[in-house]
Parts: structure tokens; C-alpha cells; sequence
């Protein structure tokens, strides 16, 4: 459902992405809506992780920081929109492998994953050109409070970091599955 909405919210919005990381919220309803539905979610569940998957209580409390200074600053909205669809992008590949656990499966997952989180780089890279250009020029017509573009910068490279520890860690699984080959022996 996120990741739809997300891709909802980007297609309703894609001529305004320039002010995806400082434009008001309000501008955004079909993002404020998954914002609302993305924190209820992360609340609700990181009960599960503190009990039963701990390794993703990092993931969760950057999503819910997001969320919620993107509600009281009343930014960002946007930005975390696409940031979502692109992440639970790589969640519902990742259920699909699941579905049918194999050697080549694996491998097309990490590749297309691979390939969703070079396009989250580049999402994060042109987020943080907006945030860049705020405090280098000011916010001009954005109204903002003086602590969201450090916000927005910090909680959108504490994603990226996440999610480019992911792709690590898919990486390494997939490099182990590969049969190891004993070198020749030399006969003498």
C-alpha cells in the first residue's frame, strides 16, 4: 500500500518535485496521507522489531524521526513520499524472492535492488541539492522553521546510509552463496 501511494503522490505531484524537500505540506495531500499512514505504520510495528527483529529499530526510528519532523515543520512531505515508494519498492522485491527462495531468484533480486538504491542516490543527492541551495540563497518563499534543512539533510543521508547498508549486506549474502572453486593442483 506504501509504496503505491508513494507512487501516487509522486505522479500527482512530478511537475513540483523541485520543492519536494521545502514545500509546504498542505500543497501535497495525496503525501500527507501516506505520511499519516507511514508513521501509524512505523509506531505500530517497531513494537514487533524491539521483540522479534531488532536489526531494523535503526530503520525504523530514522522513518519515524522523517515522519514526524516532517509534521511539525510541515515540509518534506514530499520527499519522504518518494523516498517511500522507492524503499518499499525493494521490501516488495524482496517478498517476492521470498516466495520462492532460489540461487537465481537471489541473484535478480540484488541486482534490481541494487538498481532501486543507485536511483535512491540519486534521489538523495538532488534532495540535498535543495537543501543545499536553502542554505546557501535562504528560503525565499519557503516558510520553514530554521532547523529543517539540517533536518531534512540529516534524516535523508541517515536513510541513504540504511539502505546502502542493505545493498552491503544483500551483496555479501550473495557473494557467499557463490560455489567456491578449489584451485588446480600441479603435478609434478
Amino acid at each position: 500500500a506504501a509504496a503505491c501511494l508513494g507512487l501516487w503522490a509522486h505522479s500527482c505531484y512530478r511537475d513540483q518535485l523541485g520543492h519536494a524537500a521545502f514545500g509546504a505540506n498542505d500543497q501535497f495531500p495525496v503525501a500527507v496521507l501516506l505520511q499519516h499512514f507511514n508513521l501509524g505504520y512505523f509506531l505500530y510495528d517497531t513494537v514487533h522489531v524491539a521483540v522479534w527483529d531488532q536489526k531494523f529499530m535503526e530503520h525504523h526510528l530514522i522513518a519515524i524521526a522523517g515522519y514526524a519532523t516532517s509534521e511539525i515543520a510541515n515540509v518534506f512531505g514530499l520527499a519522504n513520499a518518494v523516498n517511500t515508494w522507492i524503499t518499499e519498492v525493494g521490501s516488495v522485491m524482496y517478498s517476492a524472492y521470498l516466495l520462492k527462495r532460489t540461487d537465481g531468484l537471489y541473484l535478480a533480486f540484488v541486482l534490481l535492488y541494487t538498481a532501486s538504491r543507485v536511483y535512491f542516490a540519486y534521489w538523495s543527492f538532488y534532495i540535498l541539492g535543495q537543501v543545499w541551495r536553502v542554505l546557501q540563497e535562504g528560503p525565499g518563499d519557503y516558510t520553514m522553521p530554521g532547523w529543517a534543512p539540517y533536518c531534512a539533510a540529516t534524516l535523508q543521508i541517515a536513510l541513504f546510509l540504511v539502505n546502502a547498508s542493505f545493498v552491503a549486506t544483500h551483496w555479501q549474502k550473495l557473494l557467499r552463496r557463490q560455489p567456491k572453486t578449489e584451485p588446480e593442483k600441479k603435478e609434478e
